[in-house]
């Protein structure tokens, strides 16, 4: 009887003991899931605090600021196009002046032919009317026949290359000269655009100006941190372009010199090249483009697109490259500006990366780095409200839609 008694009694201290944990596993779960439920909170905070690198000031804007970074970025496009505009003219030009060159060299050549072939028409008037037959029936033997035969068959042959010669140039000069003119006519149409680029260009000028004017002292400091940062831009997009154009000659250079070592003459096939746009990783492990809070011209002037997460997060390499620009920006005062503290890496294929408003870089200038390695974390400096990673892609030297490029 007392053993039963126990055994009831070890019974109901077992289901006590199972229910204890079972709460206490419950308790944990209840735990975890309050703390993801915050978590969640916090990162959904986040994301609706951070709507760009103008979140900043964004919350400020008035109508007016609003309208004058409208005017920024129409003019920003206006001068990018004058800008390419004149770097079609300038190569237009070089190539005219080439052209010139050549067509110049052809007609010298063509002149040089022609004497020759007065030269021999006079030689051939001056021997009377003596044709090829009778110089070879008037063989005394079989080897003066041979012989003979030989010489005229060399003197057909120079008459057939010197006409066919004359003709060639002839053509090629032809076709220089519409190709020259094809340039020349290209060149003014090109002045012509940029000439028009630059009238619309100075109306929007004058039109921010006038706004500006009418800013009130707090408006007015807004509007420079904002035109500060698209200076910036425009700064890092020449800084880029220009690391882009060094490397394609090298590349360039580095063909040629293959070609010459293979004994053969370098041609456009061997010098020409095609980013490799192919295998970027997202910055942010676990993320891809379907997290990207705010997207490529989400708003105006918007360069790139934005991951909202918490401050301390590990920013990874998009792809194995060279970081080429690791520094931060800084106003007079000492404090961060536009892109605030940021890396931009060269990946060696044509493309570039350029990884902005960290708290922390974690490489330096011509560091070497393999994809997924961490160079920085997210931070909220510079122009930013929040906590995001601000992510964007170069291309040749000029700025894509990264979300085309991430998986």
């Amino acid at each position: 009887m007392k053993i039963n008694k126990l055994k009831k009694v070890e019974y109901i201290i077992s289901i006590l003991l199972i229910m204890i944990m079972f709460l206490g596993t419950i308790s944990v779960y209840a735990n975890q899931k309050t703390d993801l439920t915050n978590e969640q909170k916090d990162i959904d905070k986040q994301i609706q605090e951070t709507s760009s690198e103008i979140a900043g000031v964004k919350s400020q804007m008035t109508d007016a600021l609003n309208q004058i970074n409208n005017y920024n970025s129409q003019i920003g496009t206006y001068e990018d196009e004058i800008s390419t505009l004149e770097t079609q003219v300038s190569s237009l030009q070089s190539q005219i002046t080439e052209k010139e060159v050549n067509i110049q060299n052809q007609e010298k050549k063509y002149q040089e032919q022609q004497e020759l072939l007065n030269k021999r028409l006079v030689a051939m008037y001056e021997s009377g009317t003596t044709s090829y037959l009778d110089m070879l029936l008037s063989s005394s033997s079989l080897s003066d026949f041979i012989s003979k035969y030989y010489v005229i068959e060399q003197l057909t042959e120079y008459d057939n290359e010197l006409l066919n010669g004359i003709e060639n140039t002839k053509k090629q000069i032809e076709t220089e000269k519409i190709a020259l003119e094809n340039a020349k006519n290209e060149v003014q149409s090109s002045k012509t655009q940029a000439e028009n680029k630059r009238n619309s260009l100075s109306v929007l000028v004058n039109e921010k100006n006038t706004l500006v004017g009418n800013l009130s002292a707090e408006e007015k400091e807004l509007q420079q941190k904002l035109e500060e940062f698209e200076q910036d831009k425009k700064d890092i997009q020449r800084q880029l372009a220009e690391i882009a154009r060094q490397e394609e000659e090298e590349r360039r250079k580095a063909a040629e010199e293959a070609a010459k070592k293979a004994g053969k003459p370098v041609s456009d096939a061997d010098t020409s090249f095609t980013p490799n746009t192919s295998g970027f990783i997202c910055p942010l492990s676990g993320k891809s483009k379907r997290n990207i809070t705010t997207g490529m011209n989400g708003y105006k002037g918007h360069t790139g697109v934005d991951f909202a997460c918490p401050q301390g997060t590990p920013i990874l390499a998009a792809k194995d490259g060279k970081v080429v620009i690791s520094t931060a920006l800084r106003n007079s005062s000492g404090g961060y500006r536009s892109y605030g503290e940021y890396i931009s890496i060269s990946h060696g294929d044509g493309t570039m990366t350029l990884y902005a408003h960290m708290s922390r870089r974690a490489v330096e200038k011509n560091a070497q780095v393999k994809q997924g390695q961490v160079i920085g974390y997210v931070g909220s400096t510079g122009n930013s409200s929040g906590n995001h990673l601000h992510f964007e892609i170069f291309v040749s030297g000029r700025r894509v839609n990264p979300a085309q490029y991430l998986p």
